[in-house]
């Protein structure tokens, strides 16, 4: 049951560790990957916003129609430098929209119109933010809680295979970086959008002046390739350094004790520092490469500023008037290029993220368990819970975990798995609870075989307690709640802790308000343990699989536990798993697996402790 140390990890005669680098993707056809998530990740926000996006849209079009409306109208305003006046003659000007108006116009009219169109523009923009805004959340919140049960509902024999820190950093940091990839898609529609928009705007002012800078524009991000496809590379890089450090933070926080206890804190810090270095050493790539292209990018729109300045007025002659406004939109114009360019190199270093979201979640789904669909309800055991002839062999395993076995548990006794680590007895365990569904044979409950569609109720009548429970940084009452799903009466907490022999927690200066620490730290373990057996008794079930329950209590807490278990014979089924003798000599039945298989069985009880038994062997 004790996970074995990292290799990079095992203590050696060397005071100092070279830590392996994590895994980085090869540099494949990166540009086909990238739009194959692009699509996708278009693809979904469109079908899972559908409405909502083209209101977004919408949105966007308004605040940029409104922006640009309120530019034009500074038209005729410039034609009325160097006049006398301020009253404006539009009958002999051209500018789009100019039959729209009146031919006589004030221009306090006129400028109250302009300063209208701003207030208007602030206010779609306003409007924009905080709509999309929401839908990016909704968005990223449906991928998270989807991943969430994705992983509740997959078979646990998969699950359990799958490193913890992957799927951690799956369900925080790169849905992080998803909410990052999907605003920038939106952000780059605007830009779009906008652009769009302000080329109908400049068209209708030069239409030489237009393809010029537009040109220009498009030009500069087609030579930007370059540095786009160095993004995707970083991208991908990131990923897996991140997925690095959460594993050796998750591995150096579960293994903290042992660390300490064996002077391992230096190598840990090793491997992480390694990690780290690395993950510098990208970023220091990454931004010398980008700046460059950023600065190549600048010094184009620059350039093409210049020059179409000199254009209009050399070639083209352009009144004044013209050219501040085709500047004025050139200056909004431009940024979105820049914006554009800037938008897409992030994305594709999120991009990623993505990827390895839905990656997760097709294998996940891929495994889903059948029996969370099932609701069928499942049989009590009134005389006998039967593993007839079963068998299991873990994905990927060419040596079964557990080989044709079979055993009976008798309804209300305490039966007892012993053998030695490796044997097979958790798996056993698990495919009694319902985890896992036997790959032949079958779990027969009162002779009925347990089918799949009943194996989500039949946990629901099983209570278990793991070497190492888990717990949670909370109270003792609302780590016992965990049990209950739910509020619960202090007296029955009590009586369950009572009944575990956990009556210290009555003693307790805040009692049932003590806090636990981060995974149960502030207690000991042997504490822990017993508060763990309580939880399980709380559910009231009609199966108790303990596993090395007792591992962590000194002997007298161990006898007082199992004078506890004695006590609900006749009311609850006990499957325990153990290497102690003491549980052993309490039990009804004792099998004994080795490799998989059970090779023996005893009835201490009944028979007595025979010497050339396993159990004889195990006392004496």
């Amino acid at each position: 049951m004790t996970r074995e140390p990292s290799p990079a990890l095992t203590p050696g005669p060397s005071a100092t560790v070279v830590a392996p680098a994590p895994p980085v993707p090869p540099r494949a056809p990166a540009t086909t990957a990238a739009r194959g998530q692009l699509a996708s990740l278009v693809r979904a926000l469109r079908h899972l916003e559908g409405r909502r996006l083209w209101i977004g849209l919408g949105l966007l079009v308004l605040g940029t129609l409104s922006e640009g409306a309120a530019i034009m109208t500074f038209l005729p305003v410039l034609q009325l430098v160097g006049a006398q006046g301020t009253t404006i003659d539009l009958s002999g000007m051209d500018f789009p929209g100019a039959g729209l108006l009146p031919a006589m116009i004030p221009l306090g009219v006129l400028l109250l119109v302009i300063v209208g169109l701003t207030a208007l523009q602030a206010f779609f923009n306003r409007s924009k933010a905080v709509y999309l805004s929401d839908l990016i959340h909704d968005f990223t919140n449906h991928y998270r809680t989807a991943l969430f049960r994705d992983v509740a509902q997959a078979r646990w024999a998969h699950v359990a295979r799958i490193p913890r820190a992957r799927i951690e950093h799956a369900l925080t940091g790169e849905i992080e970086r998803l909410y990052l990839a999907a605003y920038l898609v939106l952000s780059s529609l605007q830009n779009l959008v906008s652009l769009g928009l302000y080329f109908v705007l400049s068209l209708a002012i030069s239409v030489p002046m237009t393809l010029l800078s537009y040109g220009f524009g498009v030009v500069a991000l087609a030579l930007m390739r370059p540095f786009r496809r160095l993004a995707r590379h970083y991208g991908d890089r990131l990923q897996a350094r991140r997925e690095g450090q959460l594993a050796a933070v998750s591995e150096f926080v579960g293994s903290l004790k042992m660390a300490r206890s064996m002077n391992l804190e230096d190598r840990y810090l090793g491997l992480f520092s390694s990690i780290l270095g690395q993950t510098k050493a990208d970023a220091r790539e990454f931004t010398r490469q980008s700046t460059i292209g950023s600065g190549l990018f600048q010094f184009a729109v620059v350039s093409g500023a210049a020059l179409f300045i000199w254009v209009a007025l050399t070639w083209a002659h352009l009144d004044v008037a013209r050219i501040v406004i085709l500047l004025l939109l050139f200056m909004r114009t431009a940024p979105r290029f820049m914006g554009m360019q800037g938008a897409v190199q992030q994305l594709l270093v999120d991009l990623p993220a993505w990827g390895a979201i839905t990656r997760l979640q097709d294998e996940l789904r891929a495994e889903r368990d059948p029996a969370m669909a099932g609701h069928d309800p499942a049989p009590a055991p009134r005389d006998e819970i039967r593993l007839d002839r079963v068998s299991w062999r873990f994905p990927g395993e060419s040596r079964e975990a557990v080989s044709d076995c079979s055993l009976t548990l008798r309804a209300g006794e305490l039966t007892v798995l012993v053998g030695p680590s490796g044997a097979g007895k958790s798996t056993l365990a698990d495919i009694v609870m319902g985890l896992l569904e036997p790959q032949k044979g079958a779990v027969l409950v009162d002779g009925a075989a347990l089918r799949p569609g009943q194996l989500r109720r039949w946990r629901d009548r099983t209570g278990y307690v793991a070497q190492e429970p888990f717990m949670i940084n909370g109270t003792i009452r609302e780590n016992m709640a965990i049990a209950a799903g739910g509020p619960v009466d202090d007296e029955r907490i009590l009586r369950a802790l009572d009944l575990a022999s956990a009556g210290f927690v009555r003693n307790l200066p805040a009692g049932l308000d003590t806090t636990m620490g981060d995974r149960g730290a502030l207690l000991s373990g042997g504490e822990r343990q017993r508060i763990a057996v309580a939880r399980a008794l709380l559910r009231e079930p009609d199966i108790l699989v303990l596993d090395e329950a007792t591992s962590a209590l000194d002997w007298e807490n161990e006898e007082a536990l199992i004078r506890a278990i004695d006590g609900l014979r006749g009311r609850m089924t006990v499957l325990a798993i153990t290497h102690r003798p003491a549980i052993s000599r309490a039990a009804d039945a004792v099998f004994v697996m080795e490799a998989g298989r059970v090779v023996a069985s005893e009835r201490p009880r009944e028979q007595g402790l025979q010497a050339e038994g396993y159990l004889g062997r195990m006392t004496s």
